[in-house]
């Protein structure tokens, strides 16, 4: 700024004081400067709860006993207690850390799941306890033809029973675990592993996905187990049965296995991980379903991720719960159906 002698005001500081003042200006940025790079470092994500998350889904998962049963008779009596031990442990690390606190519900969430022994291949937990009684051995063997299967995945429902009831004890409302229909038709986010040349709703993606999710299951079903057509001709009046249990097995998997996990972790390590652990969990946990194998572990592991972006995106279950019955359609007709043991 000029004054009307036209002297600038740095021409009226005695040198003392222009250098003072140059120190104060470039203080204030160098400052601002480290200030700027503190709130930077501050915002960035820990990597605590990230490694949480991670370790406990591994520790739940069947890795640790592929190699047991693949290269053994089988993991010792010993191994599951391990494993549980080592996620009561991961749990009480939530409830006294506090850059882990926000993961205690997620905690608990699995840890109920293993306990349960649901959907992660182990021999044990409270539902392989029922199935191994003597009342379940005469239940499998006298039931009605479909009764059993219906029972086995209402048995399979328990911990999706007791999960959404400490979610709702503990606060949390349904949107947040996507108990919710969503909006079907918002657009699919681009990502590297699927994308489209257009904007595309998630739910004519979904569909199109499904089609080509079936058929590709199909094949792999008839390659690896066959077709008995005499089979499939006399044991068409469980078709009804196999649609109610694709009904109850996509909803069980996809709240208790995706949408509570979710919901929890997505807020704390953000979308790609969240989906990346829990598509790893997922993909993991059928390595002894159906598809089995590397094979199934891969297709349930993207179909895993699918659906996850699926809810993220849709802030609902529909669209998941809807691919993911489509695709179980053809596995429990060739299970049920078509006798597959």
């Amino acid at each position: 700024m000029s004054g009307d002698d036209g002297m600038t005001v740095s021409d009226g500081l005695d040198p003392e004081t222009s250098h003072m003042h140059s120190e104060g200006i470039s203080d204030k940025y160098s400052g601002a400067s480290q200030s700027g790079a503190m709130n930077e470092e501050q915002s960035r994500p820990s990597r605590l709860p990230l490694f949480l998350a991670w370790t406990m889904l591994l520790v739940a998962s069947p890795i640790a006993i592929i190699p047991w049963r693949i290269f053994t008779i089988g993991e010792p009596f010993w191994w599951p207690w391990m494993h549980g031990i080592i996620l009561l442990l991961l749990l009480l690390l939530t409830l006294v850390l506090q850059p882990l606190k926000p993961l205690r519900r997620f905690a608990f969430i699995i840890v109920v799941i293993f306990f349960m022994g649901y959907a992660a291949g182990w021999n044990w937990g409270l539902i392989g306890f029922v199935q191994s009684t003597d009342f379940w051995a005469a239940w499998k063997i006298q039931a009605p033809m479909g009764a059993f299967d219906i029972s086995l995945h209402l048995l399979r429902l328990t911990p999706a029973a007791i999960v959404l009831s400490f979610l709702l004890l503990t606060g949390r409302k349904r949107q947040r675990f996507f108990l919710v229909k969503g909006d079907p038709h918002a657009v699919l986010e681009r990502s590297s592993l699927v994308s489209t040349k257009k904007p595309e709703p998630w739910i004519r993606v979904a569909l199109i996905f499904s089609l080509v999710f079936v058929l590709v299951a199909a094949l792999f079903m008839v390659a690896v187990y066959g077709v008995s057509g005499e089979t499939f001709a006399s044991n068409w009046p469980l078709i009804p049965v196999v649609l109610l249990i694709a009904t109850m097995n996509g909803f069980n998997e996809e709240f208790t296995l995706r949408a509570a996990p979710l919901g929890e972790l997505e807020p704390v390590i953000g979308k790609s991980n969240s989906l990346k652990t829990t598509a790893a969990y997922f993909g993991l946990g059928h390595y002894f379903g159906f598809p089995s194998g590397v094979i199934g572990v891969i297709l349930s592991g993207f179909l895993g991720w699918f659906l996850g972006k699926s809810m993220l995106e849709t802030k609902g279950i529909f669209v998941a719960w809807l691919v993911h019955f489509l695709t179980d359609v053809p596995i429990f007709l060739f299970l049920i159906v078509g006798g597959v043991a």
